[in-house]
């Protein structure tokens, strides 16, 4: 029986091979789209899953409130609060502290770079994260000071093998480390490490009222590690009686008008959360996880609609098969176990192509998504699990309905009757074409608008000249370099492409620090807490930046430093200053009156408003060097700001990116959203096309006998092809007319995360609507003209 149905199937195939195709084509292309948005969809997810206690696993973010002013949140906490928890919180079975420690230059022999992301930990860490450590004891491996647990990456390359690393020594700055483990680096983890140094020595360099009694000296990242999960709620509750018994007295003891609460984020939260500043690392968003995902089953539904439409057309070509089965005695079970199976057998096969051509488009998937998928996966059982679900998912449903429909087709009205039974619902296989037109065009729709918005952002005055400026990251651990920096200075102003330099220890789309001031308010001093940049003289210059009022830093004026300050038109506005020159602020050491106010620039993307912002002078500031060169003979210029940089340091590698680059790369996500929205789109677009050029074929073929005789009668050609096309017409139009609504809903909802955004103009659904129904035009008018074309002598004679 099982061989006679497969027989049949494949000889039906055979006989049909331009619908084969289509169905095989779409289906493969709509599995291949799905499982290519699986691996994304599952990567993101499964951040922080490989660590076996993340359920357990929380951290401890900060929220600082003052008088009038909104919560000010932080992804850190206070050095205090490892000690603490550790002492007033036995049910804790664990705590650690991280501490980012920035770029830094380390050295191993005659070799030396730039590491970026690493942090000084104790070993506490590897018992609450369960890292796979490649050597190396997890309980100790830092507890002694000077030691270092370097990634895999890291071991191979300054040692070559993993094996190789345990025991030898690297140079930090002015300081040797003995590395006493590798451990492998997870990938998914908002943990992003390169290394982690022992945080032992650093610790003892601070005093013991910042070690136990600073609540708001923010610069760590806390974890504790529960009992169990269920013991959040009680743990919260604990905490905030803690804070109300111990930070709330500290706040008053000091006279700051202010609240602080600590907030617990579960581990497996953390990636998805962009509520907290200053993170250590940017956070995903779970908004286009969820995006793709749908699209991911859009696509998968609209081949599947294809299948449905163009077998249902066609079921009169099987309705005198279906009647001598019945006669034969056939139940109807069987004819629908026989359909379905051919609807499995197909999905199989376009499950078999789609695997094959996903296997071809890993690399430029990985190249737009930043992943780094391997073909590895398509052999894992989980992997194969997924694709056994898709085939019987995909084969049952695109098959059910043209196997219920078949299998009720009465022997009687088939067998003695000339007149073909009615191949399926009509009203069906249009509604099916407009949900699959509708689909299609509310990711067309969704592609201008944030193709829409790309370019507003980008077209956007950001109140500061980031082109052309070139930004060298300073090592931080050599107070001695930072004090030489006037010589680097004049050196590179000596070429005449070099039109201006400054330093700065914070550069615009970097995480600003948040310092609390003092600042005179209706005659009284209040608790404020402001971004702050640490700038030198000629910062505004550099950057191009306005004075909206005052002056800016004067070398001439030395009361300037530590008694000037700058801030922006934010800062004026929020404190209340119509008037803000001469008004006092307090912040750390300085005591200063304002001498100027900028006009507001962006420092963050343009999801956010322009926040108040204080620029404080320090000539001195370790961070970055800029250096504002001209367009022309850039190769020139940058060989020339290298060579300088060597005669200035030869011990640092130099290492720098221009500022444009660097500003846009907070808009990464949005970008790729784009390019994966369109690609997607055009694929939707195409699969509905095979599935429009199908029913267009098979309409043109049922009504071959009436076109010729309306092309005997004088109709012609053009006429002829709006007979055929105007049907298809009206459904793209009903699907314009739905998908519209839904489109303005999803991308109105989806701007709001801008507080600068472009209108969601009319023109995005005229150009939408018109591209589809073009397109769906073009695809039915090359059936239509086939047949307007064919010889009407042989149309007559087509039984």
């Amino acid at each position: 029986m099982l061989y006679n149905y497969l027989k049949i199937a494949f000889r039906n195939f055979a006989r049909n091979k331009v619908y084969s195709a289509i169905n095989i084509g779409g289906l493969a292309i709509g599995v291949a789209s799905c499982v290519l948005i699986f691996l994304y969809v599952q990567d993101e997810l499964s951040y922080e899953s490989h660590f076996t206690k993340a359920d357990r696993i929380v951290r401890l973010a900060g929220e600082i409130k003052f008088e009038s002013q909104e919560p000010n949140k932080f992804a850190l906490s206070p050095a205090a609060l490892e000690p603490a928890l550790r002492r007033e919180f036995p049910e804790i079975d664990n705590v650690t502290q991280l501490l980012p420690a920035r770029t830094q230059t380390v050295w191993y022999e005659e070799k030396s770079f730039n590491e970026k992301d690493m942090v000084f930990a104790d070993s506490s860490l590897f018992q609450v994260f369960d890292y796979e450590l490649l050597a190396g004891d997890p309980n100790t491996v830092l507890d002694e000071p000077l030691t270092m647990v370097v990634s895999e990456d890291m071991a191979e390359k300054y040692f070559g093998e993993v094996e190789n690393a345990p025991g030898e020594l690297l140079k930090v700055g002015n300081v040797s480390y003995n590395v006493t483990g590798v451990y492998r680096d997870p990938k998914h983890s908002h943990i992003k490490a390169s290394a982690f140094i022992s945080r032992s020595a650093y610790d003892a360099s601070l005093d013991a009222d910042t070690r136990t009694n600073q609540w708001f000296a923010l610069n760590r990242y806390t974890y504790a590690l529960l009992q169990n999960p269920e013991q959040l709620p009680a743990f919260k509750e604990k905490l905030d009686a803690f804070t109300a018994s111990t930070v709330t007295p500290w706040i008053k003891e000091n006279e700051l008008n202010a609240t602080m609460k600590f907030v617990l984020q579960p581990l497996k939260s953390i990636h998805f959360d962009t509520e907290y500043g200053a993170d250590i690392s940017p956070a995903g968003n779970i908004s286009y996880v969820y995006i793709f995902a749908a699209v991911a089953v859009f696509i998968l539904l609209i081949a599947c609609i294809n299948y449905m439409n163009l077998a249902t057309a066609r079921s009169a070509r099987r309705a005198k098969e279906v009647g001598l089965r019945k006669v034969v005695g056939a139940y109807r079970s069987q004819i629908i176990r026989q359909f379905i199976g051919e609807s499995v057998l197909i999905t199989l096969i376009a499950v078999v192509l789609a695997l094959g051509i996903v296997q071809m488009l890993i690399p430029t998937f990985n190249a737009l998504t930043d992943k780094n998928f391997a073909s590895s996966f398509l052999f894992q059982w989980e992997f194969l699990l997924v694709v056994l679900a898709i085939v019987v998912f995909v084969g049952v449903v695109a098959g059910s309905y043209p196997a219920f429909f078949l299998s009720g087709f009465k022997p009687i009205d088939v067998l003695k009757s000339d007149k073909a039974p009615k191949s399926g619902s009509v009203s069906l296989r249009r509604g099916l074409v407009v949900a699959q037109f509708t689909i299609s065009l509310i990711l067309i729709i969704g592609t201008i608008v944030v193709f829409t918005q790309m370019h507003y952002l980008r077209s956007q005055d950001l109140g500061f000249n980031k082109e052309q400026v070139m930004v060298i990251d300073i090592p931080n651990n050599d107070s001695t370099l930072v004090q030489r920096l006037p010589t680097l200075k004049h050196q590179l102003l000596r070429n005449p492409n070099v039109e201006l330099v400054s330093n700065t220890n914070d550069i615009p789309a970097e995480s600003l620090s948040k310092l609390m001031t003092l600042s005179e308010v209706d005659d009284k001093m209040v608790e404020r807490a402001l971004n702050v940049m640490f700038v030198d003289y000629d910062f505004l210059d550099v950057l191009g930046i306005g004075m909206k009022e005052g002056r800016n830093y004067s070398r001439e004026m030395k009361t300037d430093l530590k008694g000037g300050l700058i801030i922006n038109e934010a800062a004026a506005k929020w404190l209340g200053w119509s008037e803000p020159i001469g008004k006092r602020m307090q912040m750390a050491d300085w005591d200063a009156k304002i001498i100027g106010v900028v006009n507001d620039f962006h420092v963050k993307s343009l999801h956010t408003e322009v926040e108040p912002l204080i620029l404080a002078l320090r000539p001195s500031s370790a961070g970055y060097l800029l250096a504002r060169i001209k367009p022309q003979e850039m190769p020139a210029t940058i060989s020339f700001v290298e060579s300088e940089w060597r005669n200035f340091d030869s011990r640092h590698p130099m290492e720098y990116f221009f500022l444009d680059e660097h500003f846009d790369e907070q808009y990464r996500a949005e970008e790729k959203m784009l390019t994966v929205f369109g690609y997607f789109a055009g694929l939707t677009i195409l699969i509905a096309c095979l599935g429009l050029f199908g029913l267009a074929s098979y309409t043109a073929e049922q009504r071959t006998k009436e076109i010729g005789i309306r092309k005997v009668l004088g109709s012609s050609t053009g006429s002829i092809v709006m007979l055929l096309s105007k049907d298809f017409a009206l459904l793209v139009l009903v699907a314009i007319l739905l998908a519209s609504p839904v489109a303005w809903y999803g991308m109105s909802r989806w701007l709001q995360d801008f507080a600068y955004r472009a209108e969601l103009s009319w023109w995005v659904f005229v150009v939408a609507g018109v591209s589809a129904m073009a397109i769906a035009l073009l695809t039915v008018s090359l059936q239509a003209m086939k047949a307007a074309f064919a010889d009407p002598v042989k149309s007559l004679r087509t039984q």
